[in-house]
């Protein structure tokens, strides 16, 4: 009965472990615009039949900045990133330009347009709710919209960045709008997280605890047996 009971201990101790670099990855990036948090669940109803992780793709709070490369999205989108590595979608909105002119990401990666990449040659620069960028009251393109039929099945590649693994569909109408002037924020919530991190750092503690006491309990069996 004892083994038993350490082997199970033992597999609650590996289970926290992940539940505990989850959360701790999810604070991390709580700051980051369009980051989707981990969520960890237990594999099916036995508790000791190991974890699922999943990306949380639900919607962030939108919160106003005035800075006009901002751009937030409200709805299933995805803004499509050119890489060295192929494209890639991502709902962080905090774009800049870089030396050339291009509407680049944080990382420097050219955000893609309908007919390409967007290079911005003016002052005066406006992102329509469709995407349509407009520079000095002339149209200077579109920023590609991408949705995917099943967000889980996007491989996340960076905090805020996913690798598709199946073509994208054509956008639905209107199901994305872009927002200037704001950004989506990463949808975790730092106090729960906070709390969560808490109470499984308690809940491993007392793993710890039972599995020395089942330990002590077996030195003593086989003591008790060495006597005989």
């Amino acid at each position: 009965m004892p083994l038993r009971g350490v082997e199970q201990t033992a597999r609650s101790l590996s289970r926290l472990e992940r539940f505990q670099e989850a959360t701790a990855f999810n604070l991390a990036h709580a700051n980051a615009d369009g980051f989707k948090a981990i969520r960890m669940a237990a594999r099916g109803s036995d508790p000791d039949g190991g974890t699922v992780e999943s990306v949380q793709f639900e919607q962030g709070a939108i919160r106003e900045t005035g800075r006009p490369l901002d751009v937030a999205l409200e709805g299933p989108g995805f803004l499509v990133v050119r890489t060295a590595g192929g494209e890639r979608f991502t709902r962080g909105g905090a774009l800049r330009l870089d030396p050339e002119g291009r509407l680049v990401d944080r990382a420097g990666d050219p955000i893609l347009g309908e007919a390409g990449e967007i290079v911005v040659a003016g002052t005066d620069l406006t992102i329509q709710s469709d995407g349509t960028v407009v520079v000095d009251g002339a149209v200077n393109g579109k920023l590609r919209l991408a949705e995917v039929a099943d967000p889980a099945e996007l491989q996340r590649e960076q905090p805020g960045r996913f690798v598709p693994t199946a073509p994208p569909r054509d956008p639905l109408p209107g199901a994305t709008l872009l927002r200037q002037g704001a950004i989506e924020e990463a949808n975790v919530d730092p106090l729960a997280s906070m709390v969560d991190l808490l109470t499984i750092q308690r809940a491993y503690a007392a793993n710890v605890q039972a599995l020395r006491a089942m330990d002590g309990v077996l030195g003593a069996t086989n003591e008790l047996g060495e006597v005989r």
